[in-house]
């Protein structure tokens, strides 16, 4: 994600890259990014840009939130999923003081798809079965998905009941990523799916919201507020 984020700012007009984040531990560091080094120091970059955008883990973003309240850059644009109840909610607690954008996926097709399934669950009787089936390459650690988990929070808002058994996660090869709800009665089926092609769509996708964020007071957003839907 770090690799396409960098070659999609490199495109954009209203971005530069002004610093590119690893761990210590990485022997990208030091390295040429993109006109600027590889480095590990997380203060410096915030000294220095006015958005950052997290593909990392749960405790890098949230260190980076918090440290955000004793530098310059006070907007956070994260596509980080895996959190705990714990983790969420303290990286949402920052949202009070920083600007922060939080989405299990920057896909513009999914943020339509959540806003589908919704009104889908709303518009058919209760009594419909629903499923969720999330497909990622193996080296994907969390499972569900960000996303799937985002899908049955939208059926939920919709009316519609599902509990964590109906969703089923499969991780192998190198799919982008695909999702699929199926609402079901007995003599029906409708399926709604997203099908990532290239993985750019992410990195795309929060860069358009870190452009948005800029101009943004503090709170929590997500990826509808930066589309309007």
């Amino acid at each position: 994600m770090g690799s396409v984020l960098r070659s999609e700012i490199a495109k954009c007009e209203k971005a530069e890259l002004v610093a590119a984040l690893v761990t210590s531990a990485s022997n990208q560091l030091g390295t040429d990014a993109g006109g600027v080094k590889f480095t590990s120091d997380v203060r410096a970059a915030l000294g220095i840009c006015d958005v950052l955008i997290d593909f990392s883990h749960p405790k890098a973003a949230i260190d980076a939130a918090l440290m955000m309240y004793e530098t310059s850059c006070r907007t956070l644009v994260t596509g980080t999923t895996g959190y705990s109840a714990t983790e969420e909610a303290a990286l949402e607690k920052a949202a009070n003081a920083i600007t922060l954008v939080k989405s299990g996926n920057f896909s513009i097709g999914i943020c339509v798809l959540e806003n589908l399934v919704r009104k889908a669950a709303a518009a058919l009787p209760k009594d419909w079965d629903a499923g969720i089936l999330d497909i990622h390459h193996n080296q994907k650690k969390d499972a569900p998905s960000g996303t799937a988990l985002m899908l049955g929070r939208a059926l939920e808002a919709g009316g519609q009941s599902i509990t964590p058994g109906e969703i089923a996660a499969l991780r192998h090869g190198g799919v982008v990523g695909e999702h699929s709800v199926f609402l079901s009665s007995n003599m029906e089926t409708l399926t709604l799916t997203h099908t990532a092609i290239d993985r750019a769509v992410f990195a795309k996708g929060a860069l358009t919201a870190g452009i948005w964020a800029a101009e943004q007071d503090n709170g929590l957003y997500d990826m509808r507020d930066v589309l309007g839907l």
